[in-house]
């Protein structure tokens, strides 16, 4: 029994909100190349877009009420997967890209299976544990394939693709940071778009009551394992640029840390909105950009950032601007 055709997104949250979030976005992706070529900010810029993509899909997870700590693991899958059928196998990176994305979701379906079929904490244990057993899969196994400790590395760039005739290359920044804009605008326009659609109601009606939800006749399982799997196919993704793009991998940049981070950029932006984890990430990787000179501290003003949003705008910086104007309504009224 499904849940009844009422549930449906009215025409405005529909169409206008999220077309208007899309191409604020795809503005600000297209802007910044004109404002400045500098490898460094464009290197940056890249792994904002990459993080973007990573934080976006976790949210997904999240709006279903679970935080998947293993969300980085899947995209260690994707990254390696797409190194080897690339080195080893000999496949072109056009290739192995949607090749690693379906590992990673197929590795996915299992493990969501398994630990979705509880909750609370015991549903954070498993999704840690098993991000740790990858971890230590890819450092200590089969050290001849996935590199061990040293890392695997002779990873090569994604190779040109055939464009009307001429070649387009993916050897310098820029042209990195054009083909992770690419992959982000698309990933971004799936995930708005589900979250503007009877997917992100069901999902956002199971967050807030996961039960409820079940009485009502929805089934909830299936919701929250289709935002598992999904999310991990754009973590496969966004390990397949990673690889290809940074060249090396060590199991370490799929550990705890990044992982971390990652949770914090999106409680930061907020996880009731899709745009959330868009805020957070884009102000957090500038700020840890900018306190990179004081790396042994980073985490400790993260952590600092994080306590203070969660006292004072628990629901993110992305719900802040909301509700300073319902404030401000409110001064008016009261005002004599």
């Amino acid at each position: 029994m499904e849940p009844s055709r009422g549930l449906s997104a009215p025409p405005g949250r529909a169409l206008g909100a999220p077309i208007a979030g899309l191409a604020l976005l795809a503005a600000g992706v297209v802007a910044l190349p004109q404002l400045t070529r500098d490898s460094y900010y464009l290197d940056v810029a890249t792994t904002i877009l990459m993080n973007l993509a990573l934080t976006m899909s976790l949210r997904l997870q999240v709006s279903t009420g679970q935080l998947n700590m293993a969300h980085i693991s899947f995209m260690g899958i994707g990254a390696y997967a797409s190194a080897l059928l690339v080195t080893r196998v000999g496949i072109s990176f056009w290739a192995a890209l949607p090749i690693a994305a379906v590992v990673a979701a197929l590795l996915a379906f299992p493990i969501g299976g398994l630990a979705l079929r509880v909750t609370g904490p015991y549903y954070f244990l498993i999704t840690f544990a098993f991000s740790e057993v990858v971890r230590l899969f890819f450092n200590n196994f089969f050290v001849d394939l996935f590199g061990g400790p040293s890392g695997l590395v002779g990873i090569p760039k994604p190779s040109a693709l055939p464009w009307f005739g001429r070649a387009l290359t993916f050897t310098t920044k820029l042209e990195l940071y054009t083909l992770m804009a690419a992959l982000l605008l698309v990933t971004a326009a799936v995930l708005v778009r589900l979250e503007h659609s009877r997917f992100g109601l069901v999902a956002s009606a199971i967050r807030q009551g996961d039960l409820l939800a079940e009485t009502l006749g929805v089934n909830v399982f299936r919701y929250k394992l289709t935002a598992y799997v999904v999310g991990s196919l754009v973590a496969g993704v966004a390990g397949a640029f990673f690889a290809h793009s940074h060249q090396v991998l060590h199991s370490s940049d799929f550990g705890l840390e990044p992982m971390v981070l990652l949770v914090v950029f999106t409680v930061i932006g907020g996880t009731g909105s899709v745009w959330g984890p868009v805020a957070g990430t884009v102000l957090m990787t500038i700020a840890g950009e900018l306190l990179r000179e004081l790396h042994h501290y980073e985490s400790l003003v993260f952590g600092v950032v994080l306590i203070l949003t969660m006292l004072w705008a628990p629901d993110g910086l992305v719900a802040l601007p909301g509700k300073l104007a319902r404030r401000r309504r409110v001064g008016v009224s009261l005002a004599p």
